[in-house]
């Protein structure tokens, strides 16, 4: 009997550990996509999946998954497709404007260089860098044109002497012609990173001497004396 009672005041206990669990599930679920929240006639808020269509002609708000408002409907005029299309067309908009980009980027340019020599110079540290790293493979390159033209000559002297080429020599030359490809790629590529960094300063040499032109013309220009 004890027992049955003690099973009963567990089981009694559990009931509401349950019915939190429910209800949380539920909250979440019901979050998980967007939420509207509208107001009755009597001035009493709701919240649901989607607006009835009694109230569907009374502003409403839309709330994301943390229950903040992130669209408020006041013209229920728009149709819903129209409206989803600006939201779309919203979204994919920058978040800054062309014009402010550019005028943050002119100003980080005046900072970071004091005069058109800092910006050549700039580049040709770069460039120097850049030139380390080609050297490098036009080392390799040449190594390996050498190194090709050593076994090719050897195996002429060999088909020329009546002994054939080896396999061992074949696979040799094989990987030496796959290793001058791939430094000729990177040779490729080295130029084009060049060309690249001659470009990119050239335009900031161009775009800082038309700033500092214009602040030169605004210091220079006379002053109305009435």
């Amino acid at each position: 009997m004890e027992s049955s009672v003690q099973n009963s005041s567990v089981s009694s206990h559990k009931i509401p550990a349950v019915l939190i669990a429910v209800i949380i599930g539920l909250s979440a679920a019901s979050l998980s996509a967007e939420t509207y929240r509208w107001k009755d006639k009597d001035g009493k808020i709701h919240y649901g999946a989607a607006v009835p269509a009694e109230y569907a002609d009374q502003p409403y708000d839309v709330l994301n998954k943390a229950g903040q408002v992130i669209e408020r409907v006041e013209d229920t005029t728009i149709p819903l497709e129209v409206r989803a299309e600006k939201k779309i067309k919203k979204e994919r908009e920058p978040l800054i404007s062309e014009e402010t980009r550019r005028i943050q980027s002119d100003k980080l340019l005046v900072i970071r260089y004091s005069s058109e020599e800092d910006i050549i110079n700039a580049q040709e540290v770069e460039l120097a860098q850049l030139g380390h790293d080609t050297k490098v493979i036009n080392q390799s390159y040449q190594s390996t044109t050498s190194a090709i033209r050593g076994e090719i000559s050897q195996a002429a002297d060999q088909q020329r002497a009546g002994q054939q080429i080896s396999e061992e020599t074949q696979k040799k030359i094989d990987r030496l012609y796959t290793r001058q490809a791939e430094d000729i790629k990177k040779r490729a590529v080295m130029a084009r990173r060049e060309a690249r960094i001659r470009a990119r300063y050239q335009s900031e040499l161009e775009r800082y001497r038309y700033l500092t032109s214009e602040d030169e013309e605004t210091d220079q220009a006379p002053t109305d004396q009435g």
